[in-house]
């Protein structure tokens, strides 16, 4: 701008010196000098006022009292005008005047007026709706004075000030030494936002084609509003704030957790649900179609606890943006499963179905042994999920390890717990695929997926197991037998049909159940037949895959 105003004005002056030598080529009429002013007589000898004369190529203007104005802001006929030091009018140019008689607090020290080719300065139309002029391939806006307006400018022509002008603003248009318009580009601005507890904040914003501020519209009730640059979504807030990582939408759209949101779902309850996920501060692209890994947002309530600290969790969003929650999904020919704030699952959890094959609840992951016994001990535990007949797909399930890779186990596995190692099956088809096998399978019993064994000192244990309900127990048969005999008597039997026993296993025994007793090793393997020795040297005998008696020779 002041390059272009420097041309102007040795344009300017030499053309003063045209001026000088036809002003001494008239007598009574046209330029004469006076007392070291320059005056215009008319054709009767008198001095013209508040008028323009034209000399050579440039025109002067003569003021109220007769003179030709010099360095001077001229106001004609509700237009602006601006004459140098020479007295000439500036046409095609910018100049920077003075503004030391604005005393308001946000004044600039200078301001900046540009003159067409007609010597007319830009300003705002009669409808003060704000527009731009294309000057050297930029665009500026002007006041209703001609001022060019700079920083934030809202759409009536007025510069924005204050605490609030970000927000109040639609334009950007540069600092008061250039004041060009922001469009088709992004800008990082130092704004105050007193939503914040460090008030003075640095946001980014893009400004679209026709130089306007993207933001969320107040006009849009619900959904979410997101826009294409580049090839990638954004997301922004009412006031233009480029959002970042979790974001929301709702009567405004946020930031979860942000400090600037005022929202009916934030706290504890809010949920993965309606959220999507646009990068970080820096970045602000929305992650499509696609794994990333991410600290959670404190404000999701994790069903475990240990999923509320500062380590980043693997999610996963659709073509969308939307989170897999509460689901098994299927990614790349794994199955992996999502909780409630769609963080991945890893490690071994009992998960819970709905009917329509959702995911109600997730357990912790079970990491020790009395986790591990509450779900999968027939001995300590007596809860509904040990007749997943009723439950469907809910059970125990497994996935890999949680920061490399938490897809879903199936078929045997060996599972370590708390140091330990367990032995588990999972079903490798089937709508339930991935859930831990309850009841029989080959040669072994299962309980939510784990094997039951015989305890390595007993060395056999006697269960009970429904084949239609496939609940199984741990039964205490030889207690009943050591009251019986004081584990003294040679040959005496317990449970063999058709001699005196226990009434309870004599009732189980004929009910109708097929495996009413068996008897299982501490590999887990069902015994068929034959007669076994216990840890206690009880002998056990077994037909038919069934305990028939137990005795104690002495």
């Amino acid at each position: 701008m002041t390059k272009n105003f420097k041309i102007a004005a040795i344009v300017s002056a030499a053309a003063m010196l045209v001026v000088g030598a036809s002003m001494t080529s008239f007598a009574a009429t046209g330029w004469q000098e006076q007392d070291g002013s320059w005056v215009y007589l008319d054709k009767y000898g008198e001095q013209v006022t508040d008028t323009w004369e034209k000399s050579g190529s440039n025109w002067y203007y003569l003021d109220d009292t007769g003179e030709m104005a010099t360095d001077s802001l001229i106001e004609d006929d509700d237009n602006y005008y601006y004459v140098n030091t020479e007295g000439a009018m500036v046409t095609n140019g910018w100049v920077q005047m003075d503004n030391s008689d604005d005393d308001d607090e946000d004044a600039p020290a200078t301001i900046w007026y540009y003159f067409q080719n007609n010597g007319k300065a830009y300003k705002a139309g009669s409808n003060s709706s704000t527009s731009f002029k294309t000057i050297n391939g930029k665009k500026y806006a002007f006041d209703e004075d001609g001022k060019m307006l700079f920083g934030w400018v809202d759409l009536e022509s007025a510069r924005q000030t204050g605490d609030d002008a970000w927000m109040n603003g639609t334009y950007y248009c540069g600092d008061e030494n250039d004041g060009a318009q922001n469009f088709n580009s992004w800008a990082h601005l130092a704004v105050v936002d007193d939503r914040e507890d460090d008030t003075d904040q640095n946001y980014w914003f893009y400004f679209g084609s026709n130089g306007k501020k993207y933001f969320y519209p107040t006009t849009k009730d619900s959904g979410f509003y997101e826009k294409t640059i580049n090839g990638k979504k954004y997301s922004f807030d009412q006031y233009g704030k480029m959002l970042s990582e979790f974001v929301a939408s709702g009567s405004e759209q946020y930031n979860i957790g942000d400090d600037t949101a005022s929202v009916s779902n934030s706290g504890s309850s809010a949920t993965i649900n309606g959220v999507k996920y646009f990068s970080d501060p820096e970045d602000g692209a929305r992650a499509t179609k696609g794994w990333f890994r991410v600290v959670p947002d404190g404000m999701f309530d994790s069903a475990d606890d240990s999923d509320n600290d500062d380590n980043a969790r693997w999610f996963y969003a659709d073509g969308n943006g939307w989170f897999y929650n509460n689901a098994v999904k299927t990614i790349n020919g794994k199955k992996y499963a999502f909780d409630t704030e769609g963080e991945m699952v890893w490690g071994l959890r009992y998960i819970d179905f709905e009917d329509d094959g959702t995911i109600s609840a997730i357990s912790d992951e079970i990491d020790d042994s009395d986790k591990l016994d509450a779900f999968t001990d027939v001995e300590k535990n007596t809860a509904d999920w040990l007749a997943p007949d009723d439950l469907g797909k809910s059970g125990i399930y497994s996935f890999g390890d949680e920061e490399t890779d938490g897809a879903m186990k199936t078929g045997m596995q060996t599972v370590t717990v708390d140091g330990d190692t367990y032995s588990f099956n999972f079903k490798t088809t089937g709508a339930a695929k991935g859930q831990g096998i309850q009841g029989k399978k080959d040669n072994y019993f299962y309980v939510n997926g784990r094997r039951v064994k015989a305890d390595s000192d007993d060395k056999y244990d006697i269960y009970t197991y429904n084949d239609t309900t496939k609940v199984m127990t741990k039964e205490l048969v030889k207690d009943v037998f050591a009251t019986q005999t004081g584990g003294t008597t040679t040959d005496s039997y317990v449970g063999n049909k058709g001699t005196t026993q226990d009434p309870a296993f004599e009732a189980a025994y004929d009910n109708g159940n097929t495996y009413a007793y068996i008897v299982l090793g501490s590999s887990g393997q069902w015994v068929k037949s034959g007669t076994k020795k216990d840890g206690n040297d009880y002998k056990i005998v077994v037909k038919k895959s069934q305990l028939y008696g137990i005795y104690y020779e002495k």
